[in-house]
């Protein structure tokens, strides 16, 4: 080898190692920068007629295993899915209560049964009238409430699937800009692996929301598709379309055609609706579950719970004639079975026996629909009001309940169906999230930058930039010599 070639070989060679501490160097100073993959650079030997010429720095590449990868968006996007439906379980158990919760709604049951039985003993007692009439006016209320969290759980869900969306339609459009300039990048031989970065980190927002594949397209492109073949991004991003419902009512539902699903330039994915491309994981599968199954799920429940109530003192009452409402009302007029959806929103005390709504407390005593008091030391009616309170019955069929079962049995084990239900969600979730980390730790094991290997990497890179330096003192000193000659 001439001493020329020798000068241009280690030339090569210090530029190639100073190119490499450069990426050596970005990898450590970035190292817990979220979303960055360690960088390798990429060298390849020259050969000119058989004989080494040097080397040549070919570029930077990005450390991924798209395999990993997809798996653990898929992982994620179970994740958060579960997490929403866990929350939504874990919420409705919360405001149901435990039975020795003194707001929970067994306990409202418990208190109505034993203020009437405490009246039933004593019912010339004004104090203990109108400790039933608070006891039956917390009950109507406690249901309220717990239909008033349903409906906002739907209603939030519903807002926060039109948020979603409307983030989603962003990222892709951030997504197809990333694409343009990476190809521009590649094309023109530039370093793109900082963008390949930021599109990796909007892509793993977007599969949270709807799990996705990445396809790779010539000059660094990529196209993005959903798991059941609906294309997001194809050259293009694609638009999303949500309608939000500002209010919604209990009995609105997206298979009535009234609530919004959600599509894709006229492609249904709207989870549960059917449809070839409906998405079945991630935020938006979780959300949509909220709204049309589980929350209404838990109002069909309250809805049950109150029309047994209602049921059970109707009819019984010998003061009053067949069809009159009894003691629980549908917002003061008698029960109808075709209007179940939302009584658990409308249930109220009868107004004859509330003094602030013009009745008179004593009634519980002698009748809803008795005109003058009757005798003060009489428990007939009380104890017919209890005993249909504590009779054994088949709960409406919306509770999910069967048998035969006294109302506060009844209240209890569906206050049990929620909360076995949250456990259940909960135990998925704990399953889901360990996976997502398992897959999140092998991810990084790949793409993750590891300080003492890049550290090691720099002593090399030292090792071979003072290897090629001495060539070329070497080279430096025999031309001198020759020169000398």
């Amino acid at each position: 080898m001439s001493i020329t070639a020798a000068l241009a070989n280690a030339n090569s060679g210090l530029a190639v190692a100073s190119r490499r501490a450069g990426v050596v160097s970005n990898n450590v100073a970035n190292a817990l920068t979220p979303g960055f993959a360690r960088r390798t650079a990429q060298i390849s030997q020259n050969v000119f007629a058989g004989t080494g010429a040097g080397v040549s720095f070919d570029g930077v590449t990005r450390a991924s295993d798209p395999v990993v990868t997809r798996s653990r968006r898929l992982a994620d996007s179970t994740l958060i899915r579960d997490q929403t439906i866990a929350a939504t379980y874990g919420n409705f158990n919360n405001v149901l209560g435990e039975p020795g919760d003194p707001f929970s709604l067994f306990t409202q049951y418990q208190n109505f049964e034993s203020s009437l039985r405490s009246l039933s003993q004593t019912p010339e007692s004004n104090s203990l009238q109108a400790q039933v009439l608070d006891a039956a006016n917390t009950l109507t209320s406690t249901f309220r409430q717990l239909a008033a969290n349903a409906v906002s759980t739907r209603q939030n869900a519903d807002a926060e699937i039109s948020n979603q969306v409307n983030f989603v339609n962003n990222l892709l459009k951030e997504v197809e800009k990333l694409n343009s300039e990476i190809s521009v990048a590649s094309n023109s031989r530039q370093d793109a692996t900082g963008l390949e970065d930021q599109r990796k980190i909007l892509i793993d927002q977007i599969s949270e929301i709807i799990p996705v594949k990445e396809i790779r397209m010539p000059s660094g492109k990529i196209n993005l598709i959903t798991d059941e073949g609906a294309y997001l991004i194809s050259g293009t991003a694609r638009q999303l379309s949500f309608t939000p419902t500002n209010n919604i009512g209990p009995g609105m539902t997206f298979a009535g055609g009234i609530l919004s699903g959600l599509t894709l330039e006229g492609a249904d994915l709207t989870p549960s609706s059917g449809s070839t491309f409906e998405i079945t994981q991630g935020a938006l599968a979780g959300l949509f579950a909220v709204r049309d199954d589980i929350a209404p799920e838990f109002q069909m429940k309250m809805d049950g719970l109150a029309r047994d109530v209602i049921e059970r003192f109707e009819g019984i009452d010998p003061t009053l004639t067949p069809g009159d409402p009894g003691l629980f009302t549908d917002a003061g007029a008698a029960f109808n079975p075709a209007t179940e959806i939302g009584l658990s929103s409308r249930i109220a005390v009868n107004a004859a026996v509330d003094p602030d709504q013009g009745g008179a407390v004593w009634r519980l005593r002698d009748g809803i629909g008795a005109t003058t008091q009757g005798a003060s030391g009489s428990a007939t009616i009380i104890l017919t009001l209890l005993d249909s309170l504590t009779a054994l019955r088949t709960p409406p069929s919306g509770t999910g309940l069967s048998g035969s079962l006294s109302a506060i049995a009844a209240a209890a084990d569906v206050t049990s169906s929620i909360g076995r239900s949250r456990i259940s969600a909960e135990t998925l979730l704990a399953s889901t999230a360990a996976r997502s980390r398992l897959l999140t730790d092998a991810e990084q094991s790949v793409t993750a930058v590891d300080t003492d290997f890049e550290l090691q990497q720099l002593l090399l890179i030292e090792q071979a930039y003072s290897a090629n330096a001495r060539v070329i003192q070497t080279a430096d000193a025999m031309m001198r010599r020759l020169m000398e000659l």
